[in-house]
């Protein structure tokens, strides 16, 4: 079986670091043993390193793999020893040298942090800062695993290590990840080294879809597992985002675009076909970090998810499991062909036709959503926002409305925010902004279009379904209240006025334990700031 060393992320990103660590060709001995690895093949792994050990105690290169079994097992103290024992034996290898500072790195970080577990997931986090993350997480992570499950046919029998890493210096230093890719690529997440890993929503000036990122990750994971480690980019990252809210809906509905697509991903997808210019899946390979923008690594993964409905729509849920089982014998093409009984060209042929008969229709003012990190936990969210708008009129009388609303004046402060939605009318940071003035002002039916806008156009916002779930409740409106706080947390769970005001809408519904559970989330939050 050729062996390939795909990182699975978010983005695919190799720092220094990972280059390091995976560009040197492995001994011939091991080559077999780091293919073990790479398809999560660890127990197989654990066998032959010891194995080596058993016959040569003193070689460098036995105690190396043995020092990269164990950082896969997630036992990165004794990874630790052992590749210092290699070390000691030859100090020179370069690629040594750098799994010495990613255990050591990661281990730094990791005891740091609090262990939690359910039945198929073990959960690192820092308690203090992210301690409320846990429930959430652990829930989500064991939809998923059923879901999927239930999809593909996967259910891993070994617990499944996910670490959420509480800082981008944190993430870099367990994932390889950048603070630019994060920023310039939204490489939040990433599947490698046996393990998901996460940066936490708290660390992002507006959060990000947390809870979607970790089940994208759990499909990378399932799709290694699956394969061998032999999947194309293309289908790795187009399951991934096609199937990463699966957790939320077991039974897909029949058009399941609204799932996987954005409103800025549809409109990329729109204005590729109106061009003709697609990125394509070859050009992927080996890497999405390798395209030039933002919007080309949007349209990517677009492409790529629209190429997984392509083939549930054709094929049915046996096309997806039946081109995976291929994968373990042919390449991708090979098993396009054979699945599909056409060649890849063909393939990608009669994928354009299914997308230009969708009818998607392009989201006037929807744009790509670049993340932005936290440079200390006190800042100023206005001053984020306003960076954000991109016209200069409409950034200063947001501005201004956003004075005026600071001291009360909130019939001054609509004004000037419909003044600044005149410049920029997609804008859905100044009308969140009306649509919380208006709120204040208790003027609630008002406040429901621009925010609605504001969904329409940007639907991973927190800030808006915060919003709604004000007016929601002040209406006694509690199911829609919950549903649209309980979308706040799976972008943004550190607003403590969420869990007030889940608090008394559980307790209205009845829904006695959930109240407890939002009250104690509160008093948590309240209790670290």
């Amino acid at each position: 079986m050729k062996h390939r060393k795909f990182l699975f992320a978010t983005l695919l990103v190799p720092l220094a670091l990972a280059a390091q660590l995976f560009a040197a060709e492995f001994d011939d001995k091991f080559k077999d043993g780091q293919e073990l690895l790479d398809a999560w093949r660890i127990t197989q792994a654990q066998e032959l390193a010891a194995k080596s050990l058993g016959a040569e105690p003193k070689s460098h290169d036995a105690l190396d793999f043995d020092a990269r079994v164990k950082f896969y097992q997630g036992r990165y103290q004794e990874a630790l020893e052992s590749i210092d024992r290699a070390l000691a034996v030859d100090s020179k290898d370069k690629r040594r040298q750098g799994l010495k500072l990613l255990s050591q790195f990661t281990l730094d970080v990791i005891k740091t942090l609090k262990r939690y577990e359910s039945a198929h997931f073990v959960v690192y986090l820092d308690e203090k800062r992210d301690g409320i993350l846990a429930p959430f997480a652990l829930d989500v992570l064991e939809k998923t695993y059923q879901a999927v499950g239930a999809e593909l046919g996967y259910y891993p029998k070994e617990k499944i290590r996910v670490e959420i890493a509480p800082d981008a210096a944190s993430f870099n230093a367990i994932s390889t990840l950048s603070l630019r890719d994060i920023e310039e690529t939204g490489a939040v997440g990433i599947c490698k080294f046996n393990k998901l890993m996460i940066i936490s929503p708290r660390a992002l000036s507006l959060g990000y879809r947390w809870v979607d990122s970790l089940s994208h990750e759990y499909l990378h994971y399932a799709i290694v597992g699956l394969t061998r480690n032999q999947a194309p980019i293309w289908l790795h990252e187009g399951m991934a985002r096609f199937y990463e809210t699966r957790w939320r809906k077991p039974t897909p509905p029949k058009d399941a675009a609204e799932d996987y697509l954005t409103p800025a991903n549809q409109t990329l997808l729109v204005q590729a076909l109106e061009k003709d210019q697609f990125v394509g899946f070859k050009k992927m390979e080996p890497s999405l970090i390798y395209l030039e923008t933002p919007e080309q690594v949007q349209l990517a993964y677009a492409e790529a998810a629209s190429a997984i409905d392509f083939i549930n729509q054709s094929k049915g849920k046996g096309g997806v499991r039946d081109l995976l089982d291929t994968l373990n014998e042919k390449s991708a093409p090979e098993a396009i062909e054979k699945v599909f009984g056409m060649s890849f060209d063909a393939f990608e042929s009669q994928w354009k036709d299914f997308l230009k008969n969708k009818g998607l229709k392009e989201v006037e003012g929807s744009r790509v959503r670049k993340l932005k990190v936290k440079k200390d936990q006190k800042e100023n969210q206005d001053i984020v926002e306003l960076k954000e708008i991109q016209s200069e009129v409409a950034r200063n009388r947001t501005y201004l409305g956003d004075q005026l609303s600071g001291r009360g004046r909130t019939v001054a402060a609509a004004n000037e925010y419909k003044r600044a939605l005149q410049a920029s009318p997609h804008s859905p940071i100044i009308l969140n902004k009306l649509g919380r003035v208006l709120i204040q002002m208790n003027r609630y039916e008002d406040a429901l279009v621009p925010l609605k806008k504001a969904l329409d156009l940007d639907p991973d916002n927190g800030g808006t379904y915060v919003q709604l779930g004000r007016i929601h409740h002040a209406t006694k409106n509690y199911q829609e209240s919950k549903i649209a706080l309980e979308e706040a947390i799976q972008i943004n769970p550190f607003n403590p006025l969420i869990f007030k005001l889940l608090t008394e809408a559980y307790a209205s519904l009845g829904e006695q334990e959930k109240s407890r559970q939002a009250k104690a989330s509160l008093n948590t939050l309240l209790s670290a700031n």
